[in-house]
């Protein structure tokens, strides 16, 4: 069980984002429920920046407003049997921050556009909430895909949000850095992509691992798309370089100029050429620096073809 949370705690979105919860609050299965459930990694009331996902759920998926909080409730209780971690037992796997990027609205633009042949691939997925998200905002929801390497946080996306017989969105259970050929099941995947949003996904890794990722993704792109985009939000820092991340391994954080770096590196290896833009993010009730890490930041990117 413990080797499971850590793998999910290293491909997963709904893994714990570097250095926003203290070391000490990574789940640690010897110790008594009771210690957990005390605020560290599992809280009782709802977040305050709960009330996106509140209206996803009541105009999205029909949910009335004084049975919303109950079924979230009621969710979250099933991921934590799946993945008792700190991303569910805080609810991030509700965050909709995405929708406070730019670079969605220039997706979305893109998405809803008439005769529009865009696709779009949430990467780490975890339940969804942003390919929901799109399919309220008018995006033909057969167009948008998503990935995960937790098939369990898929299926109960399809009861989170209540369309598992009226969703055309595909959602593929698969490994990106698997090795030798890797995932097989991704390969439906392959091609097709206009844009692949990838938020709390590359700084899970080290440099290697976010190379081999990042290699993995090109593929998924359609290669005859000039305008194709890569975009999300993820931990930076002031001084790029590896850190330990929770379990002892390893992970790389960047700035802009170590992050245009990896993109060189991955398209002299894949043979095409990336241009990347990164900003850093001011949001309120952020706690990047509770680990007393005062160089770390949250950035946004977008990674466009040059």
């Amino acid at each position: 069980m413990h080797k499971l949370l850590l793998r999910l705690g290293q491909y997963s979105r709904c893994a714990m984002e570097a250095g926003e919860t203290d070391r000490n609050n990574k789940y640690q299965p010897n110790k008594p429920l009771d210690h957990l459930l005390k605020g560290r990694i599992y809280i009782e009331e709802l977040p305050l920046d709960i009330e996106p996902i509140r209206g996803l759920l009541e105009r999205y998926s029909g949910i009335r407003a004084k049975d919303v909080d109950e079924h979230i409730y009621g969710i979250r209780e099933r991921l934590w049997d799946v993945y008792p971690h700190v991303c569910i037992g805080h609810f991030r796997f509700l965050s909709l921050k995405i929708t406070l990027d730019p670079l969605y609205r220039v997706a979305l633009d893109r998405l809803v556009a008439p005769r529009s042949p865009s696709n779009f691939l949430d990467v780490g997925c975890c339940v969804g909430q942003v390919l929901r998200q799109l399919a309220l905002d008018g995006v033909d929801s057969s167009r948008l895909y998503g990935t995960d390497l937790e098939p369990r946080f898929l299926d109960t996306g399809f009861d989170l949000f209540m369309d598992r017989d009226t969703s055309k969105t595909t959602f593929v259970a698969g490994d990106l850095l698997k090795d030798g050929d890797g995932d097989l099941n991704l390969k439906v995947l392959d091609g097709k992509m206009s844009i692949i949003h990838a938020t709390s996904f590359f700084h899970l890794f080290t440099w290697e691992k976010q190379v081999r990722a990042a290699m993995r993704i090109v593929r998924f792109l359609d290669p005859d798309d000039t305008e194709v985009m890569i975009f999300g939000r993820q931990v930076g820092t002031t001084t790029p370089g590896d850190r330990e991340g929770n379990g002892g391994y390893k992970r790389y954080l960047h700035n802009a100029e170590t992050w245009q770096n990896l993109w060189d590196e991955v398209g002299r290896l894949t043979g095409t050429s990336w241009r990347t833009e990164v900003d850093d993010i001011e949001e309120s009730g952020m706690r990047l620096h509770s680990i007393g890490d005062e160089t770390l930041r949250r950035i946004r990117y977008g990674i466009f073809r040059a």
